[in-house]
């Protein structure tokens, strides 16, 4: 799996490292994993079209591991393969991506995250209405402070 914000970045991160990837699979361990592709976005291609693999967005990489999930009826975790497809940059900046928004849709966190911002705008009159009248309170008891301060001086 390798994400990025879009599927054409994925696609041109992994034409880094696959190439050599798919010459390992097929040369050393006897594995044709991209059939007989040598161009880098055909073996995209093929590696995605059989499921083996994820080359796009976080939403892919939901929709793959939702698959998985339904194919196998569950399953405790998901590993990566460290595959040296893309650049380090990239590498790292994919499992960010997996991190922020494949691994919170998993664990209901998103959702939680949705009803408190729709929560919060919902009572916003209420809450700006309530911070108005504490700014002008802090006003007028600073203001007080400031009188009672002087006519202690005087």
């Amino acid at each position: 799996m390798h994400i990025a914000l879009t599927r054409e970045q994925a696609r041109k991160d992994v034409a880094f490292g696959l190439p050599a990837w798919a010459d390992y699979f097929q040369r050393v361990a006897a594995l044709p994993l991209v059939g007989e592709a040598t161009k880098p976005e055909d073996m995209i291609d093929a590696l995605v079209a059989s499921g083996l693999a994820v080359v796009g967005t976080p939403d892919d990489a939901i929709a793959q591991i939702e698959r998985l999930w339904k194919q196998t009826g569950g399953f405790g975790a998901y590993l990566f393969m460290a595959h040296d497809w893309a650049d380090r940059e990239a590498t790292l900046r994919s499992y960010e991506l997996f991190a922020r928004y494949v691994i919170p849709h998993f664990q209901n966190v998103i959702p939680k995250l949705r009803d408190s911002r729709d929560w919060a705008a919902e009572n916003r009159p209420q809450f700006i209405g309530r911070a108005v009248q504490a700014i002008g309170k802090a006003i007028q008891d600073h203001a007080a402070d400031r009188s009672g301060a002087k006519r202690e001086a005087s």
